[in-house]
């Protein structure tokens, strides 16, 4: 019988598991930079432009910034949806695959 400490050497070697973690933390990174930007161009504006924020949106009693802080929320939900689907469809067979492959 495997000991844990081969199982894991066996995980840390096995080639899906280093696909694994490349595809993770590109994906990873690629959902941090589309955030940062959101929010940073968000607070930016807020920052260097706070007027922007304070007029209403085109004939509505709703200011650009309630509407604009609505889709930087929406954004979040929409990141958090995509990075689960992706998940589910790339990350979760691979794993599968993986301990299929040790155990």
């Amino acid at each position: 019988m495997n000991t844990p400490d081969d199982i894991l050497s066996n995980v840390h070697r096995h080639p899906k598991y280093q696909e694994l973690l490349k595809r993770r933390n590109r994906t990873s990174l690629l959902f941090f930079v589309i955030t940062a930007v959101i929010y940073a161009g968000f607070i930016l504006t807020l920052a260097y432009d706070p007027g922007l924020f304070s007029r209403p949106l085109a004939g509505m009693t709703m200011s650009i910034g309630v509407f604009t802080g609505v889709l930087v929320a929406l954004s979040a939900v929409v990141l958090i949806a995509a990075y689960v689907y992706i998940s589910n469809r790339v990350f979760d067979p691979l794993i599968e695959a993986i301990v299929k492959d040790v155990t």
